[in-house]
């Protein structure tokens, strides 16, 4: 029989993860139409201040797993939420886009740093069978927060209140914090020390770059979604987050056993196939059904790749590296955001959003043919799931 995995400390996990990432969905819906409304900028500099967080959240963020390791999660997650919490305060006094640029970077480290403090923590106290299954579900309170943060956004937001919606996003991270302060260290008593160094294990490394391939389309989905929903005729953009946050959700409550059960391997494949087609569908079919049905499919597959390419990575690393992995992993999901931000706004400035989507398309489908092909990866069993 396997052990428990939902405990009351896993519980509280879950509910700051909720907290934390409701005020990142607030943020989500906000800081595009801020910089697009209030400080007049095109899709380039949109892209840069949605993306600045991403570029120091991948520098912060193995340095982070290192520390995690060595000096414990608990430090890590606490240290992220004051800055980002402090940050959205800064952001509530609407300051000029250089200003937002720096602030955003400043947020980007803090981001890291709870991340690694609170997946980590979530698969400390997971049974080591039940480890995929443990990410599924507290990525499940992430992606909770990311369809009603958005919601709560347009209620608060009306014809222009941005100081008043990231104080909300404020007061979330307050109250995220406020359910981790009763947990204590959950880093294991080990013989082996953490290894010396700030970058992250060899393992993370090729199960992160295919979250790079797999997820560059989300930076587009987070940078543009919102006002190409506004361009086809939605008055409440946040019903396209709420749909994908919702869907991403459903997966990973009822589906959380997939990635253990399939093995990372096969997951990984299925979320491959559903980006394609979701972010193909979303650029093709340039209505508000297309965008809905494609919002839908691209959910599937942005729900299994993550807590795949973790479990993928944790099987060939030891319990010292456990932050480290996490960190590393974790790190390419924002260099996916800071490059699907970028790179894409500066598709969509030529092509329209509509072709900054099939673009991110024809990425994820590279990272298929990429896992698929490669020699390496044909060889890990599509069966690694514990039985």
């Amino acid at each position: 029989m396997s052990e428990r995995l939902l405990t009351p400390a896993f519980v509280l996990v879950w509910l700051a993860t909720f907290g934390a990432f409701a005020s990142f969905g607030v943020n989500l819906l906000t800081l595009p139409l801020f910089a697009a409304d209030e400080l007049e900028r095109g899709s380039i500099g949109i892209g840069v201040a949605v993306g600045a967080a991403s570029l120091t959240a991948v520098l912060f963020g193995p340095p982070a797993g290192r520390v995690a390791d060595r000096r414990g999660r608990r430090v890590m997650l606490l240290a992220g939420a004051a800055v980002m919490t402090a940050c959205y305060v800064a952001l509530a006094l609407e300051p000029s886009q250089p200003l937002v640029v720096a602030i955003r970077l400043l947020g980007g480290a803090g981001e890291a740093a709870f991340a690694v403090g609170v997946f980590t923590i979530a698969a400390d106290l997971a049974p080591e069978a039940r480890r995929g299954e443990a990410m599924s579900l507290v990525t499940t309170a992430s992606y909770l927060g990311l369809a009603i943060g958005p919601v709560v956004a347009d209620l608060v937001l009306g014809d222009g209140r941005f100081a008043l919606t990231w104080l909300v996003a404020a007061a979330l991270m307050v109250v995220a914090t406020a359910a981790v302060l009763p947990l204590g260290e959950t880093k294991p008593e080990s013989d082996e020390e953490a290894p010396a160094g700030w970058l992250p294990p060899r393992s993370a490394l090729a199960p992160g770059l295919l979250v790079l391939l797999g997820l560059t389309g989300f930076g587009g989905f987070v940078a543009f979604a919102a006002l190409y929903a506004r361009e086809l005729g939605f008055e409440r953009p946040g019903v396209v987050f709420a749909l994908f946050g919702a869907v991403v959700v459903l997966i990973r409550t009822f589906g959380r056993k997939l990635p253990d059960q399939l093995g990372a391997r096969s997951a990984l494949i299925l979320s491959f196939v559903n980006l394609a087609v979701g972010l193909a569908t979303m650029g093709t079919w340039q209505t508000e059904a297309g965008l809905l049905l494609g919002t839908a499919i691209f959910a599937v597959g942005q729900a299994l790749c993550y807590p795949s390419a973790v479990l993928l990575a944790m099987q060939a690393a030891t319990a010292a590296e456990r932050s480290a992995v996490v960190g590393g992993v974790t790190a390419f999901v924002d260099i996916a955001l800071a490059l699907g931000a970028l790179t894409l706004g500066a598709v969509a400035s030529v092509t329209g959003y509509a072709g900054a989507f099939i673009a991110a398309a024809a990425v994820a489908l590279s990272g298929l043919l990429v896992f698929t092909q490669s020699a390496e990866w044909r060889r890990v069993p599509s069966e690694e799931a514990a039985p």
